[in-house]
């Protein structure tokens, strides 16, 4: 299975709206969700260490149809934070199913929020 996040990443309001990317499900298995995080510098220099903003979103078979060979995180979850546009870090977590088994694959990238 091989899984991207899409490098240009939609800003709304200081959240990431639907984050969203490539993904290859193992032959034979179904998405059954997908969890996803971005999180971003909050900013450094002299006596300063700040944390950046967060966020987490979902999308779960039960929601809607995954897209063939996408992902869309479309569930709110929670912000911690108001992102700024720029460079952030992805992480990703999905769960396939293929009768009795599941597979669990994450993948994390570089995106540009704009």
């Amino acid at each position: 299975m091989a899984a991207n996040w899409d490098f240009y990443q939609t800003l709304n309001s200081g959240r990431i709206e639907f984050p969203k990317g490539d993904q290859t499900v193992s032959t034979g298995y179904t998405p059954r969700w997908v969890e996803a995080w971005a999180v971003q510098g909050g900013g450094m220099g002299p006596g300063l260490d700040l944390p950046g903003p967060s966020q987490s979103t979902a999308h779960g078979a039960g929601w809607s149809a995954f897209p063939p060979n996408r992902w869309t995180a479309d569930w709110p979850g929670w912000i911690s934070g108001t992102f700024q546009p720029g460079p952030a870090v992805g992480i990703a977590l999905l769960a396939s199913r293929n009768g009795g088994a599941t597979e669990y694959n994450w993948w994390f990238g570089l995106v540009y929020l704009y």
